[in-house]
Order: C-alpha cells, then structure tokens, then sequence
C-alpha cells in the first residue's frame, strides 16, 4: 500500500514539472522580444521618400529627413488593456525635434498592435514563425489585407547597424498594368522595428514601357537606437 501511494506521489510530481517546463518553453517561443514594450527605448530613422505627381506624371519632390520614436510610457485603454504611448519627432532644418505625431502599441497574447491615425493594425502575430500569415487589417474596417513572415531570426545589416535576430514581414507585393503597391517591415529581437518599406503607385503602359503616374515610394531605415535606460 506504501508502494502504491509512493508512486501515485511521484506521478503527480513529474506531471507537474512537465507542465510547468511546458508552459515556460511555449511563452518562450513566442518571441514577444520583436516587439518590445520598456518605456524609454528610443528608435532613430532615416527617412527617404518619392512622390510623384498624378498631373504632370514626373517626380514631385525626393524628401530626406530623421525620424526619433520614444516608447514613453504606458496607460491603460478602454478595455483596461496596457497599451504604450509612442511619441514620433522629426528633425526639422535647424536640427531640433519636432513633434510629428503620436501613436500607441499594445502587444497581447496572440498579437502586437500599433494605432496610427484611428486605425489599429496587427502588425506581428503570435507566436511567430516561418511562413505565418495573418490579415493586417483585422481589427478595422479596411479591406483584408494578409501579413506573411518571410524570415526569422535571420542576421541582417541595416545602414551601419548588425542584428543577430530579425523578422521580416511582407505586408503587400502586388502589380498589374496601372498600379504596384509593396510594403515590408522588418523586426530586431529587443530593439523593434528597423526597417519600413511602403511603395503605392499608379502606372500606365506605353509602347515606350511603364510610366508612373503618380503614387509614393517611402523607405524608413533605423540608425541608432538605445534600450531601456
């Protein structure tokens, strides 16, 4: 009988580390680290952007210019949720920071969530991994729009910055006679993101080729950053 009840003991015991190591082991592999929440992380980018005009169809203006994001602190949202404030400045000509815009980030279980402008998108879900696709657009009103991980915790050199550990996400790639639109964002474990990429073009074929009648071509490239203080 002591036999009986010694083993019935140790069943439970190793049942409990089972779960418990199974339940680290799955929260790991979620990879939350693209998509860090620490107040004070501080993101710089160099911005370069195209636009062309519908009515002349000739570029209209090339723009360069540096972006600062500060993840500044956290609040709570309507559905008691935490969310982070994220404060964006550009650099104006006499090289001080202006403030440009200000946005929130709220990542959850299963998703990581940026609100720009009234509109929440899913930027990244979880947990990630190779070939994962999602709709971007699922938590507004805008048409379906699939998300799909490309490459993961890959290295990769952006400007004259090296990551260990990037995710890269395909948001749009699509073309036709009369329009191209493609979007990309990459993610550095525990920095973010380092590298947007957004083109939305209008074409029109002629026997001379492709002419862009108007659209943009908008790149955003990280070039420092610091963690956490």
């Amino acid at each position: 009988m002591k036999n009986y009840l010694l083993i019935i003991i140790c069943i439970c015991f190793l049942t409990s580390c089972t779960k418990e190591n199974t339940s680290e082991v799955s929260t790991t592999n979620y990879y939350y680290k693209y998509f860090p929440t620490d107040s004070g992380i501080t993101r710089y980018y160099q911005v370069d952007s195209i636009f062309w005009d519908a009515n002349n169809q000739a570029a209209l203006d090339t723009i360069s210019y540096q972006i600062k994001e500060i993840v500044a602190g956290n609040f709570y949202d309507n559905q008691n949720e935490i969310c982070q404030r994220v404060e964006r400045y550009r650099k104006d000509n006499n090289g001080n920071w202006v403030i440009l815009k200000v946005l929130s980030d709220k990542r959850t279980i299963y998703n990581a969530e940026r609100y720009i402008d009234n509109i929440r998108y899913v930027k990244l879900k979880f947990p990630l991994s190779l070939e994962l696709k999602w709709n971007g657009n699922a938590l507004n009103t805008s048409d379906l729009q699939y998300y799909e991980i490309t490459s993961i915790h890959q290295p990769e050199n952006i400007n004259t910055l090296s990551f260990d550990s990037v995710c890269t996400v395909l948001q749009d790639d699509y073309i036709d006679a009369t329009k191209q639109f493609y979007g990309q964002e990459k993610y550095a474990s525990r920095i973010g993101m380092i590298y947007r990429r957004e083109k939305n073009i209008a074409t029109l074929p002629t026997s001379q080729g492709i002419i862009i009648k108007g659209g943009y071509d908008y790149t955003e490239k990280l070039i420092s950053y610091t963690l956490k203080p």
